[in-house]
């Protein structure tokens, strides 16, 4: 990485291409040279389908920044934001009798598992690699136990791979505007970047947008786990609709004004004013029946994802932090108190609130990312002419 010369990241989304440039110093900090959004056009679930109309919204913004900071790029890194990330979490083990553990041992580890995946996954592309856990006799270390004696090692690895024709898309597209794509980052992966600082380093990440959800695990700062699914906190809404027999536009103001969270109060004889049925005629609803129709979905939304999510189950067991992000602010404004509720008091449930600046948080971790690394990623860069084993080992060894 070179001082004091700009760096170009981009986050690709349906909704949103993000723009940001950096400047790093001798201590590896970076300024911010320039940020904007733009409405994206070519993406669909965070992929491209069409690479023409893509490039040429880019290369229009990158005319703008590029004339701006008076600098061309040539190289970029992408914050992506797909949902068909599919992450693979697989171990490997040496059998030591009281002998040493040494380079040579784990390298026969990790060239296993390697063939392995490459064996399987031949249509698919390494994004990230995380060091999840070392293992010696049954003792879980923080570090490398290399030169240490023991029985019997195993060593944990979490693979994050792309389908390599999404892959080529999304080269193609910056091809298109003469622009390198240095690196790939997962978007979930840097907004548990950002949470680690507040959330201590084990910790599930339920993302709940109003049509698609994802949840994010992280264990002792390694990104062990994540899944996406079809379904939002708009189906919360569309069941009160439906069961209520209310348009949706009057059921997004009840969501705007009321709370279900006050304790104590008794809605058994509580019923929906007037006033949110302007320009509709009145029905007499009791609130109650609302909120019963409100928690059950919910409950069902936190299994479905979390609790009952028979993927999570063993991580489950490793952590008791976890941390709802909404897209919808009058979800949490109102039904805080449901979402806790469904779940053990010795559970620790956190509300994640969006700033002025959100937007741009996944850029901006990830040039945090590329400047001072992450402790538990083992492979930081995908587009090398070295073989993944040497990249793997100039990650762990150095």
């Amino acid at each position: 990485m070179e001082i004091h010369k700009p760096y170009l990241f981009i986050e690709i989304d349906d909704k949103n291409f993000v723009f940001l440039t950096v400047e790093y110093n001798e201590e590896n900090n970076f300024k911010i040279l320039d940020s904007f959004s733009i409405n994206s056009e070519g993406i669909t679930d965070g992929k491209v389908i069409n690479a023409d109309t893509c490039s040429r919204v880019i290369r229009d913004s990158l005319d703008i920044i590029e004339k701006k900071i008076k600098f061309n790029f040539k190289n970029v890194t992408v914050v992506n934001n797909q949902d068909n990330f599919q992450c693979i979490n697989i171990s490997g083990f040496k059998k030591l009798d009281g002998s040493q553990i040494l380079n040579q041992d784990i390298s026969f580890i990790l060239n296993n598992i390697k063939n392995l995946i490459n064996d399987c996954e031949q249509q698919k592309s390494l994004i990230h690699l995380f060091n999840s856990n070392f293992i010696l006799d049954n003792n879980t270390l923080d570090n490398l136990p290399v030169g240490l004696h023991g029985e019997f090692y195993s060593h944990d690895l979490t693979f994050y791979l792309l389908p390599k024709n999404d892959l080529r898309n999304i080269k193609l597209v910056f091809n298109k505007c003469e622009i390198n794509v240095e690196r790939i980052i997962c978007k979930k992966f840097v907004e548990g970047i950002d949470l680690i600082k507040n959330n201590g380093n084990s910790f599930t990440v339920i993302n709940l947008r109003k049509e698609k959800s994802h949840v994010s695990i992280f264990i002792n700062s390694s990104f062990v786990y994540s899944e996406s699914f079809s379904f939002g906190t708009d189906i919360i809404m569309r069941d009160v609709s439906k069961i209520c027999s209310l348009d949706l536009k009057i059921v997004k103001k009840i969501f705007s004004s009321l709370s279900f969270d006050e304790k104590n109060k008794d809605y058994n004889n509580a019923y929906l004013e007037k006033k949110f049925f302007e320009g509709s005629n009145f029905r007499k609803i009791s609130i109650s029946h609302l909120k019963d129709i409100i928690d059950a979905r919910i409950k069902e939304l936190v299994n479905l994802i979390h609790k009952s999510n028979i993927n999570l189950k063993y991580f489950n067991t490793k952590n008791n932090i976890v941390c709802f992000k909404f897209e919808d602010e009058s979800i949490p404004q109102s039904c805080k108190s449901i979402f806790k509720n469904n779940y053990r008091e010795k559970d620790e449930v956190r509300f994640i609130s969006s700033d002025k600046d959100e937007h741009l948080k996944g850029c901006i971790n990830s040039a945090e990312l590329t400047s001072k690394g992450w402790e538990k990623e083992a492979i930081p860069i995908i587009q090398t002419k070295k073989s993944i084993i040497s990249r793997i080992f100039s990650s762990i060894f150095n």
